[in-house]
């Protein structure tokens, strides 16, 4: 490698802000022959090191006195590997770093078969360059996660009002039973407590039924990425105290895009996708509402892997973004494209317009209707660009593909055209369909029906608007519109578009949706060098040692009715019926229906909570969520709902940190942290079929009941169960795949089942020796296991735990696509969307992403209910690299990352009079605010201001006051910097009563491209 190529390789990968530990017993040597100081004496603060090398024999040996374990990285929610030093005399973590098995953590992972000891030797010396296993900033400050001087580790119960910050410590035993049995708990009458409340009996919503039963009274929210908690928590709720109204950060988070994504190749409700360019062979790519490593994929390894790309194969690639957030250097390859914030759709309807215009798609992939076909042409996947849908406004079939049964064929397949014959024929039944069909045919009973293509149907939507408007809607222009589709094609497959939760508009579904169908037109899904997507992991839940997620005598989620958020359909309501049987418009609903992807929108349900719409919530359980800081535009009717004991009668918090949600509760169950629990975990960005796990590295610091057992959640919920006599608990709660039935009563009867689950599923794990069980930490993470695993479950458990997780080594590729992947159909057309009605319009949804500029649940748009003239400015916001929302609470975290600006282009400060440095106020037209510092420069488009996410914790974190058993513990300062925003974002005007603003196509929270103002604070 030449010098150049060198310097733009680690100059790019600088700015992972990796750390990597390598150490050896060569310090004292050179101490000797060079008379140098030992480490100690030169930084005080120097730790021993991590192992020591003999340099004459080369043999490594353990530092006494520590011990290094893996674990998974929680730093924010990549889950990526660990390898974690712990000091044995206090119990106390020293140093965190990568898992050297790990392919988000190493450029190049060592193979499973490595011994543990010999993984570790090498990351030593010369060859600890090339094996280097690397964790980032998020992860390195995660070190302060166990022994946060904030963290709560008593039972607390609140002492005054809620929400006021006052508590006391109490008895695990006492809060135990006044949440379950009720009573006249803080002096202000008598309190309902979970035994009251669970009514199966009982209707949640009286006279109508979808709602199900009042144990949907309890509404809950919890952490949905921590896979083996979350499915336990998940598995009482649903399954064994029967409540549906069990709600996530999905609908904030992006998950609108990810389920657009997902449409190009697969029906609703059938999963989500996440992309991200295949960087080992890729040439181009475009980054949507982000830039590399920034947030949705692992920073650690999409730094080191953006780097190899930019040297080993030019890769170029454009961030098309309302801020520069990562400056490219010279002959880099990179460019920062500004983007008006909330634009995303219009941009790449202007793409697809002038591809379409220059016939720039992969016509041979496009033509293939059917996997025969695709096979025959060294094709992976297939596609209906041709297959034939009914355009028949008065027809039953219309919006539907047309069909063998329609002609009076014997097939009931989708109908082509044959493009070598010209002829209908089956789409199963022919090599190549005509792909820009729009004619008149005759079906079986000489009607004449009008039918298009389903790739004709998507460019006629494309082409609808002119490219002079989609350049005026995203503040682009026309040529460099034209430059990106141009660049975007001619790399062949070798290219991609990706998007991230920037793109989190009231069009964010289609967003994600036309990303899909750009990457079908090149056909890049799973090419080399196009549309990655991780291989995901192997769940504990689904393996079939245990049967885990059922519970015998316990509820399927169809048997618990509708959630009071109204994820289903409208027209199986009493609302639609009642309407009906009056002969009243049944449209449009009183209230937003979910019906196209059910995301558990905990934001949504509370709003529902506060509008008693269809009925107020009895008790509220959050764990490790915070719905009240994360979702946008939840506003002060749905806070003072939660506040209000008259309105909501028993809070339960649980958690590590008083948050702000949790700060709103009556009594406060202290959790385990990241570094104190088993994990298996799937991870973003990881193309390795595989997962990262970690067992407890430290003894967990919460209090213990009465029999010795440290509290937590699974404590909380399975005494609960106890005492409640729940199904799926307790004696003989679970069912072994050889017959027997295993006892639940223990966080570690969940756990060593969960992992038997899942590492029997890895079919390469390696033999498991001492030697590697004691280097890894296994050994000791496997006793609290052992006497519930038979022998062979046993092995394959420490198999897992002794690497950190388990990372199959497969080729990475297959010819010319990807390796490990499934032939599909996908979809220029999705019918089954068309199934779907909104529930305020009554019309279908289309089955294509249609161009509709943003606009309300009642279908106006946003321009019509804010002044633009009163509201100039469109907002957009970031997650920064080295912060999440949770971080805060790691000292470290405040070191990274201090605090969040207001950005604003320069131009445009000047013209409302503002400067850098000014206090300012960002207003929405819902008339919430928030205050901040101004910073200005020409890294932001102009007419428009970003804010970090993340800031802000004046409630919650340590940030704020708290008085704990009458004594005052003072907010640390620096945990409550900076601007909150969500807070500020507005609601829906369209809506009566608390609402929130909402993705038309999916009830996903919207936040880009809304109007605000910016006002200097004197």
């Amino acid at each position: 490698m030449d010098r150049r190529n060198f310097i733009t390789k680690v100059g790019a990968a600088a700015g992972v802000g990796a750390v990597a530990i390598v150490t050896s017993a060569q310090a004292n040597s050179c101490k000797e022959k060079n008379n140098e100081p030992p480490l100690s004496s030169v930084a005080k603060n120097a730790l021993p090191p991590e192992f020591m090398v003999d340099e004459v024999t080369g043999e490594i040996s353990q530092t006494p006195g520590q011990r290094t374990a893996f674990q998974r990285c929680f730093g924010c929610f990549d889950n990526c590997g660990l390898r974690v030093r712990v000091d044995e005399k206090t119990d106390k973590i020293l140093r965190l770093s990568g898992n050297p098995y790990c392919e988000n953590n190493s450029g190049a992972p060592l193979a499973l078969d490595v011994p543990v000891k010999e993984a570790f030797r090498g990351l030593t010396g010369d060859a600890g360059l090339a094996n280097r296993a690397t964790t980032c900033g998020r992860g390195t400050a995660a070190t302060d996660a166990v022994d946060d001087e904030r963290r709560i580790t008593q039972v607390l119960k609140r002492a005054g009002k809620r929400g006021e910050g006052k508590w006391q410590t109490i008895p695990y035993e006492q809060a135990l039973k006044e949440i379950v049995e009720g009573g006249d708990l803080f002096g202000e009458g008598e309190v309902a407590g979970l035994r009251e409340i669970r009514q199966l009996d009982k209707e949640a919503a009286p006279g109508q039924p979808e709602f199900g039963s009042a144990a949907n009274h309890l509404c809950t929210t919890y952490l949905s990425e921590h896979a083996p908690r979350s499915d336990f928590y998940t598995r009482f709720m649903y399954s064994s105290w029967g409540t549906r109204n069990v709600g996530k950060k999905s609908a904030y988070c992006g998950a609108q895009q990810r389920l657009g994504l997902a449409l190009s190749a697969v029906d609703p409700l059938q999963g989500a996708w996440h992309a991200h360019p295949d960087f080992k062979e890729a040439e181009y790519a475009i980054f949507l509402g982000t830039s590399p490593g920034n947030s949705g994929n692992s920073l650690n390894s999409l730094g080191r892997q953006l780097a190899d790309a930019r040297v080993d194969n030019k890769l170029k690639y454009i961030s098309v973004d309302p801020l520069l957030r990562t400056t490219p250097s010279a002959n880099s390859g990179g460019e920062w494209v500004p983007i008006k914030p909330g634009r995303d759709t219009p941009f790449l309807f202007a793409l697809m317009r002038f591809i379409f215009e220059n016939n720039w798609i992969n016509t041979s992939h496009l033509a293939t209707p059917n996997a025969s076909a695709a096979k025959a042409k060294g094709e992976l996947h297939h596609t209906n660009a041709s297959h034939l849908v009914v355009i028949d406004p008065s027809s039953s079939r219309h919006g539907k593909f047309l069909r063998g049964s329609d002609l009076g064929m014997t097939t009931d397949k989708p109908v082509v055209i044959d493009s070598q014959t010209g002829k209908l024929a089956d789409a199963e039944t022919v090599r190549d369909g005509e792909l820009f069909v729009d004619t008149m045919i005759d079906d079986k009973n000489g009607k004449s029906i009008k039918v298009k293509s389903s790739l004709s149907i998507l460019k006629e939507e494309a082409l609808r608007t002119s490219l002079a408007d989609y350049a005026a809607a995203t503040g682009i222009s026309e040529k460099k519109l034209k430059q990106i589709a141009k660049d975007f094609t001619s790399h062949g497959r070798r290219s991609s578009v990706m998007l991230s939760t920037a793109s989190s508009s009231a069009d964010g579904f289609v967003t994600g949706w036309l990303t899909g169908l750009l990457n079908t037109l090149i056909g890049s899904h799973h090419a080399k060098g196009g549309a990655a997507y991780g291989h995901g992991f192997h769940k504990g839940s689904k393996g079939d040692r245990y049967e885990l997620s059922k519970i015998a005598d316990g509820f399927a989620k169809k048997e618990l009715g509708v959630s009071a958020s109204r994820e289903g359909k409208y027209e199986l309501s009493t609302e639609y019926k009642t309407k009906l049987a009056n002969n009243q418009p049944p449209y449009p609903a009183k209230s937003p229906w979910m019906q196209i992807a059910p995301v558990g929108h905990a934001g949504e349900m509370l709003t529902s909570h506060a509008n008693k719409d269809p009925y107020r919530f009895r008790a509220f359980f959050s764990w490790r969520n915070n719905v009240t800081y994360g979702n946008s535009g939840l506003n002060q009717k749905v806070i003072a709902s939660l506040k209000d004991p008259q309105q909501l009668g028993l809070s339960v918090g649980i958690d590590c940190h008083i948050n702000e949600t949790v700060g709103l509760c009556d009594y406060i169950i202290p959790d385990l942290s990241a570094h104190e629990e088993y994990a298996a975990d799937r991870m973003w960005g990881s193309e390795m079929k595989g997962f990262s796990a970690g067992a407890p590295v430290v003894t967990p610091r919460t209090v213990k009941d009465k029999q010795g057992r440290h509290i937590c959640m699974e404590r909380f919920l399975i005494d609960i169960a106890l005492m409640l006599q729940l199904p799926g608990f307790g004696k003989n709660a679970i069912k072994a795949k050889d017959g027997r039935m295993v006892d639940l009563f223990t966080l570690e009867d969940w756990s060593a089942r969960y992992l038997a689950n899942t590492a029997m599923m890895c079919k390469k794990l390696p033999p498991v020796t001492k030697e590697d069980m004691q280097w890894s930490g296994a050994e000791r993470a496997m006793q609290p296991l052992n006497d519930k695993l038979p022998a062979e479950e046993r092995a394959a458990v420490a198999a897992v735990l002794s690497r950190g997780g388990y990372y199959e080594g497969e080729p990475r590729y297959a010819g010319d696509f990807q390796n490990g992947h499934k032939g599909r159909c996908l979809r220029l057309y999705n019918e089954a969307v068309t199934d779907y009605i909104h529930a305020y319009s009554g019309q279908p949804y289309p089955g294509i992403p249609t161009y509709r500029p943003n606009h309300f649940w009642n279908g106006d748009s946003w321009e019509k209910h804010w002044s633009q003239d009163e509201f100039p400015l469109l907002f957009s916001s970031y997650k920064p690299a080295l912060r999440s929302p949770y971080s805060v609470a790691f000292k470290r975290t405040a070191e990274f990352s201090p605090t969040n600006y207001v950005y604003m282009h320069v131009d445009t400060a000047r013209q409302f009079g503002l400067a850098s440095g000014d206090k300012v106020r960002v207003t929405s037209p819902s008339g919430m605010h928030t205050d901040g510092e101004l910073q200005t420069d020409e890294g932001v488009v102009k007419g428009a201001i970003s804010i970090g996410y993340g800031f802000g914790h004046t409630r919650g974190f340590g940030g704020d006051d708290r008085i704990i058993d009458g004594k005052l513990i003072s907010g640390i300062k620096d945990r409550a910097t900076g601007t909150s925003i969500n807070p500020m974002l507005p609601t829906d005007p369209t809506r009566s009563g608390a609402s929130l603003l909402l993705d038309y196509w999916t009830g996903c929270t919207a936040r880009h491209g809304v109007s605000v103002k910016v006002t200097k604070l004197s």
